[in-house]
């Protein structure tokens, strides 16, 4: 298998793991085997990189300086972590794998909650899950000019 085969095969698994989780509930067998194989493809990428960052805009994915997009899988995903303010997921070697569940059941939650319960924040610390980065899309800060000051009319 080469790295472009390992790509494709880990955002294909992500992209099941993602809709299993988001309606099955987490001792479910099918969730568990959904994840089971996204760690065996995330391991099997991170065997040529050392860590998985993948960025996120509306309509496309980047992940180690290529773009990813004008496929329905790309933009759902990239999509789906847009719409709830992700920039980033960045995950290391060395994931565990209650840390990619407990990943996939917070972040495939409806994004009111998400938002209304920290649930961003509290995979951000770094006690929850060490293996797994994410970086949120701050739009405050397309509203500052370059000097630092808050521009007055941004529309």
């Amino acid at each position: 298998m080469n790295k472009e085969e390992a790509v494709s095969d880990f955002l294909n698994s992500f992209k099941v793991a993602l809709n299993n989780s988001s309606v099955y509930f987490q001792e479910h067998p099918v969730l568990k085997k959904s994840v089971e194989d996204f760690k065996v493809k995330t391991d099997s990428l991170l065997q040529f990189v050392s860590s998985v960052k993948i960025g996120f805009a509306p309509a496309s994915l980047f992940i180690d300086g290529k773009v990813f997009e004008k496929t329905r899988l790309y933009e759902e995903l990239a999509g789906f972590f847009h719409f709830r303010k992700i920039r980033s997921v960045e995950i290391k070697k060395g994931v565990f794998l209650e840390e990619l569940i407990n990943f996939f059941l917070k972040i495939s939650m409806p994004p009111r909650e998400i938002f209304k319960k920290g649930v961003l924040e509290s995979i951000l610390k770094r006690g929850n899950a060490s293996h797994i980065l994410l970086e949120i899309l701050d739009y405050y800060q397309f509203l500052n000019s370059e000097d630092g000051e808050e521009d007055k009319d941004v529309w």
